[in-house]
């Protein structure tokens, strides 16, 4: 779902609830004007609490109003919701990724993990560059497309292989952690 830049939000952060669900309708339909009624028919308020609310976004930019009019839309000229979600969608991912490998490179099997999936993208991008070489999408290359192919299927059962000796490496420790305090326990007696 959309959300309101956080520039808006803490500009206007006391305007109240219908500020802002005018800010939001507009933000998530960018390419469509509204009319003050139209508005004030969907927020189920007056045209003048519409007036107010939008006359404060229109003269801080967040809004375009046609001149001798009283139809808006949001400013995607200085305020583009397109650029906005996507530097949103790209940062979160990269956290979202980063999160996901420290969590899993603490682990042996998470480390087999990471490196059989790793060999896979690998092997994704090796198959590009044969697609690419043996359709003559590119310029020629100095290896033989099958090169390339045999890379692909190497990082693939490669890949394949790491990624088995996750589970069976986490079996592994449930095992050894089971037996170890047993052992530990005798020993101290």
């Amino acid at each position: 779902m959309a959300r309101i830049p956080d520039e808006f939000c803490e500009e206007f952060d006391s305007k109240g609830e219908t500020f802002f669900k005018i800010a939001e309708l507009l933000y998530t339909h960018p390419d469509r004007r509204y009319t003050q009624d139209e508005l004030a028919e969907r927020m189920n308020c007056s045209n003048t609490t519409i007036s107010t609310h939008t006359r404060t976004m229109v003269s801080e930019k967040w809004l375009d109003r046609q001149d001798n009019q009283t139809t808006f839309a949001w400013n995607s000229e200085t305020h583009n919701p397109a650029s906005t979600e996507g530097t949103t969608a790209i940062r979160r991912f990269y956290a979202d990724l980063w999160n996901l490998l420290k969590k899993h490179s603490d682990t042996v099997p998470g480390t087999f993990a990471l490196f059989g999936f790793a060999m896979f993208l690998g092997a994704i991008v090796v198959f590009a560059f044969f697609v690419g070489y043996s359709l003559n999408f590119t310029q020629e290359s100095s290896f033989p497309p099958v090169v390339y192919l045999a890379i692909t299927a190497g990082l693939l059962l490669t890949g394949f292989i790491v990624t088995i000796l996750s589970p069976l490496q986490a079996e592994l420790n449930r095992v050894v952690f089971r037996i170890l305090p047993d052992n530990l326990s005798q020993k101290k007696r």
